[in-house]
């Protein structure tokens, strides 16, 4: 069985990207492995009792923390199969370590929000995790709705690159949502046609059972206001972009948007390394 991988801070936002790994690995018969990666602060100079004391106390107060949470959401979600894990280190060292091990088809993690002793680690290390990880990540804000699956919106360049992602998201979700197919050019250039159709005979080609539909999409300027309101005239239920070699990023967007994108997702948002 696939198991979904949720790093958390036990902040707001952490609490609920695990409450969509959850819905999502309920619908798609997968495992969720909750992990917290807490460090130990002190100061040397011959502190060593004191460094123990804190030490003690961060696996305590962890430990209970992890444990109400996996009670929680096991509350809500009783079919799924939730357990829970504390590691003392550093948050992406650890995330990267779990992946390398093969055991988890994906990660899902927040953007933002803030633990009770410090500022969360989870926003300033998801869009690390995007760019290491193997696996595909999935970011999710803190105000995304109730859990729903039904339209997920690919961002392409028409690389063929782009067909190993859909291979990956294939891979990591076993769900077959409707696939909206969006491609953004400026609107001083000429619409894409012949690329769009060999784009289409592809995605036919290897992936012949998929709803699919194509939008070639004249645009002033490719920024996250266009992705916005793509998403919105497409009811879309979540944006899936490849990366990195030339991906759409790289040729469509500037590489700061990528970062903004990751950390400040209007709906979730799916990042797969190609």
């Amino acid at each position: 069985m696939k198991t979904i991988l949720v790093p958390t801070d036990f902040s707001e936002n952490a609490f609920v990207a695990a409450e969509y790994a959850c819905a999502l690995a309920d619908a798609a018969g997968q495992k969720v492995q909750l992990l917290h990666v807490y460090i130990a602060l002190y100061a040397g100079y011959g502190e060593e009792g004191n460094s123990v004391k804190q030490i003690k106390w961060a696996e305590t107060e962890s430990g209970e923390a992890m444990k109400d949470l996996v009670g929680t959401l096991t509350k809500q979600f009783p079919d799924v199969d939730i357990e829970g894990e504390c590691v003392k280190g550093f948050m992406i060292e650890v995330v990267m370590d779990k992946l390398k091990k093969g055991e988890n088809s994906l990660v899902v993690m927040g953007t933002k929000g803030a633990t009770n002793i410090t500022e969360s680690i989870l926003g300033s290390t998801t869009y690390e995790v995007i760019k290491k990880s193997p696996v595909p990540v999935l970011v999710v804000p803190i105000d995304t709705p109730d859990f729903a699956f039904q339209r997920v919106g690919f961002f392409t360049a028409y690389d063929d690159d782009e067909l190993d992602a859909l291979f990956a998201f294939q891979q990591a979700i076993t769900l077959r949502p409707h696939l909206a197919m969006v491609h953004f050019f400026k609107k001083d250039e000429k619409a894409p046609e012949k690329e769009l159709a060999h784009w289409q005979r592809k995605v036919a080609e290897a992936y012949p059972d998929w709803g699919v539909s194509y939008h070639a999409i004249p645009v002033e300027k490719a920024n996250i206001n266009a992705v916005t309101q793509i998403a919105q005239t497409e009811g879309l239920d979540l944006l899936m972009f490849a990366r990195p070699h030339k991906s759409f990023f790289q040729k469509i967007f500037e590489p700061s948007l990528t970062k903004a994108i990751a950390n400040y997702p209007t709906i979730p948002s799916l990042f797969i390394k190609t």
